[in-house]
Parts: C-alpha cells; structure tokens; sequence
C-alpha cells in the first residue's frame, strides 16, 4: 500500500511540475517572446521571469503550482526512504555477496563458458578426498546429465564451440568426471580442426 501512495506523490508532483512549466512557458511567451525564449533555453530565466512579474497573480499561481508539483515530488522521495530505505541498503550489500558467490559457483557464468583450461574449481588435489559437503545436489546431477546431453548434441551437429561450453558446464557442476574432461577435449580438438581448415 505505501507503494501506491509513493507512486502517486510522484507521479502527481511531476504532473504538477509540468503543467506549472508549460504554463509558465506560455504566459513567458505571451509576456514577450525574448522572456518565453529565455525561459526554455536559460536554466534561471524563469526564476527571473517570476521575480520581474510577481505581482501578476496568474504568473504567481504558475510559480506556486510549480513548487506544489516539486514539493509533492521530494515529499515521494522521503517517503521512499523512510519505507524503503532500509531494504534497499540491505539488499544492495546482499546483491553484492551473492553475485560474487554465483561466479564463483554457477554453472552458467558466462566468462567461464569458453575456457580452455580447467579453471582451479575444477582441478583437485591429489590427496584431497570429497566430503559430504563436496557431493553434487539432486539437482546438479540433473544439470551434469543436461549438460552433458546438450554438448553432445551440439556436437554431433558440428557446432563445437557450442559443444565446448556445455562440457564446460558440466564440469563445472561436477569437477574432474573423467567423461566431462574426455568431451572437452574432443571438443577442442575438433574447434582446432575445424579451424585449420
């Protein structure tokens, strides 16, 4: 609901704000057209025209309409920040830490896809064991065999670099399977064939 209402202060202040502008220009041109003129090009010719003209009430009511639009404006913007400024904050730092953790851990990060060499989650330890915690989820398993079919489908069909990104993929989801690595390098190769040609 506060959302509505801030909407609305915005929204209403800006047609406001408008409205008095075009007005304003208007009884500007009308006045003269040097001071119409000067109120569109020159940023404070129209504070001046409202000075010079003050005592002509139709002009005040354009300058006064004009800082009801701006006022209602920046009371939206205060109102978004009491309501909203918190979240925003929070989900500005948290949008951060959880982008860092999606490179490092998607299987999809665009940068990683046309990598040539294992990337270093990829590469494991000799003496290294997998825990509990190293084992795929359900549904990385699902992603590996998804993976793993795409690539093969692309590379049956000659799209190699395609291939490639999709074994990539796979390996990111599941490190050092022997048919993830096999694929890749099937995939490299024809890419270096296809390109010798």
């Amino acid at each position: 609901m506060p959302g509505i209402a801030i909407a609305l202060f915005f929204g209403l202040g800006l047609v406001l704000s408008l409205v008095g502008y075009i007005w304003g220009l208007v009884q500007a041109f009308g006045q003269e057209t040097l001071w119409g003129v000067l109120y569109l090009l020159v940023p404070c010719a129209a504070f001046v025209f409202y000075v010079k003209n003050w005592h002509n009430q139709k002009i005040r009511k354009t300058f006064l309409i004009q800082c009801a639009g701006l006022l209602m404006f920046v009371l939206g913007g205060i109102t978004t920040s009491v309501f909203y400024g918190a979240d925003i904050a929070k989900n500005s730092q948290s949008g951060v830490n959880v982008e860092l953790k999606n490179n490092e851990q998607s299987p999809s990060s665009f940068p990683s896809d046309f990598n040539t060499s294992p990337s270093p989650t990829q590469e494991s330890s000799p003496g290294s064991e997998s825990s509990p915690q190293d084992s795929p989820a359900p549904g990385q398993k699902d992603d590996f065999k998804k993976m793993m079919q795409l690539g093969n489908s692309y590379y049956e069909k000659g799209d190699y670099q395609t291939a490639l990104i999709n074994f990539n993929r796979a390996l990111q989801v599941r490190p050092g399977d022997a048919d993830a690595v096999k694929a890749v390098d099937n995939a490299k190769k024809a890419i270096a064939q296809a390109k010798a040609k």
